[in-house]
């Protein structure tokens, strides 16, 4: 029994050790080839996670969660710039923003709403300038029009 026990570690060595060997003396072009599509499938992660993180800032945004929508949408802003639907990613964080620098929502706010005023101005504008075909481009046209009068607003009160 032991013999055979023995027999069988030693196969299992062998084999493990010729595959390595196997392994480094394949040619270079496939592991090119396998770098591709390790990149490849780091984007359909990505996008995945992305698709994942828009449905949830769009029920949190429907839900007047507009922190939670927000951090979402940062949270996918910072990471995969090339998500295919990142206008939309852009206009929800810019109207989160605005609304928590309106004091509106479910969810107090974090940050002084001065804040999130220059946070809604630099993601709607990031969506007008970058996406100039998009579907949300005019409503965040007409909120930075908005934003400018909140702005005169504020300095008013000081």
């Amino acid at each position: 029994m032991k013999r055979i026990l023995l027999a069988g570690c030693l196969i299992c060595i062998f084999s493990g050790f010729t595959g390595a060997i196997y392994a480094q003396s394949a040619p270079k072009s496939k592991s090119g080839e396998q770098e591709v599509d390790a990149n490849s499938l780091s984007d359909a992660i990505l996008q995945v996670d992305a698709k994942r993180n828009l449905k949830a800032a769009q029920l949190y945004f429907a839900r007047k969660a507009y922190i939670g929508a927000l951090e979402r949408c940062e949270e996918t802003i910072a990471v995969y710039q090339k998500f295919n639907k990142f206008d939309e990613m852009l206009y929800l964080a810019g109207m989160s923003s605005l609304r928590l620098a309106r004091n509106e929502g479910k969810q107090p706010p974090k940050l002084a709403p001065d804040k999130y005023l220059v946070l809604a101005r630099q993601y709607l504008t990031q969506l007008v300038d970058e996406h100039p075909k998009s579907s949300f481009r005019k409503r965040a046209e007409e909120e930075l029009r908005g934003i400018g009068d909140l702005k005169a607003q504020a300095d008013a009160k000081q």
